[in-house]
């Protein structure tokens, strides 16, 4: 039984072609055209949703190196500020020594690594975004760690500048015996002059010695004078900073030039008798801003005759 003909027409033999279809075998095409129709759309849907798939897997791929790359800065710059931390209270260790007072003992952590031990941490850490509740507080961590380490810095640095102006203010202090041996044989002060006979001051001390012995510097500084001299004969004058100056004067040779730096107990010369003296001795003078100060208050109580 037909129920339907349909007529095909070539355009190029211009002919005719007649087919008769039967319900069943129009129903069986319908079918199959639909099938066909349903299965490339399920292709392109499943081709749609891999392509998308494949975009979000890049995305978190540039999120996820992106937060790598935030949390090996951050690793890497906490280790930075505890490692300063670290040297910074090892000055400030070495600043109590030297003020004579026992070590201070830090109280509590200044950091570490990130410790995770629950799935679900590690769940929680590897998912959040970068302006998440967790980085927030590493990062407040951070610059407290940042804060810290200036404060303490500072303070540390305002300590080693005080011990280094006490140091060096020790070092400029001439306490130690010009000459060893001999005696003091004309003290600072007022007192008949040798060869005037009259009454003058008497700018520093006088150590007699039956030997040309080595005369050292009294304290570490700089020669700003080493020559001759009408009433010094051979001198040399050096000066140690914080306005203190030593002479050393009569003496019969001398061993340093103008400019050398001079380092305590260093020979600058002989002891001598040249210039206005009348017999082998070492004229010894302290001044503090140009104006001379008793030597004797400077020497050893061991040394002050």
């Amino acid at each position: 039984m037909v129920d339907w003909i349909v007529t095909l027409r070539s355009a190029k033999r211009n002919k005719c072609r007649r087919v008769s279809l039967s319900k069943p075998m129009l129903y069986l095409g319908l079918l199959v055209v639909i099938t066909v129709m349903s299965g490339l759309g399920s292709l392109m849907w499943q081709y749609w949703s891999y392509e998308n798939l494949q975009a979000e897997n890049v995305r978190l791929k540039q999120s996820l190196n992106a937060r790598k790359m935030q949390m090996e800065y951050l690793e890497t710059r906490m280790s930075d500020i505890r490692h300063e931390l670290a040297g910074s209270r090892n000055l400030g260790s070495q600043v109590a020594k030297h003020l004579g007072h026992s070590e201070i003992q830090m109280e509590g952590g200044i950091g570490g690594p990130l410790t995770v031990n629950q799935d679900g941490d590690i769940r929680r850490i590897t998912y959040i975004d970068s302006e998440s509740e967790f980085l927030d507080r590493l990062y407040t961590e951070l610059e407290e760690l940042e804060i810290e380490t200036q404060l303490e810095n500072g303070r540390n640095a305002s300590l080693a500048r005080f011990l280094r102006s006490h140091s060096a203010l020790l070092k400029a202090i001439p306490n130690i015996r010009p000459v060893e041996g001999g005696y003091i044989s004309s003290p600072f002060g007022r007192r008949v002059d040798p060869f005037s006979k009259k009454v003058k001051m008497h700018m520093g001390i006088d150590i007699a010695h039956d030997r040309r012995v080595p005369v050292y510097a009294t304290a570490e500084g700089v020669v700003i004078e080493a020559g001759w001299n009408s009433s010094y004969g051979n001198i040399v004058t050096i000066y140690h900073g914080f306005g203190l100056t030593t002479r050393y004067a009569h003496l019969s040779r001398i061993d340093v030039n103008e400019g050398d730096w001079i380092g305590k107990k260093q020979v600058v010369g002989l002891l001598g008798n040249t210039g206005r003296s009348k017999s082998q001795h070492l004229h010894y003078e302290v001044r503090l801003e140009g104006r001379p100060v008793n030597p004797y208050y400077f020497l050893p109580e061991s040394s002050q005759s």
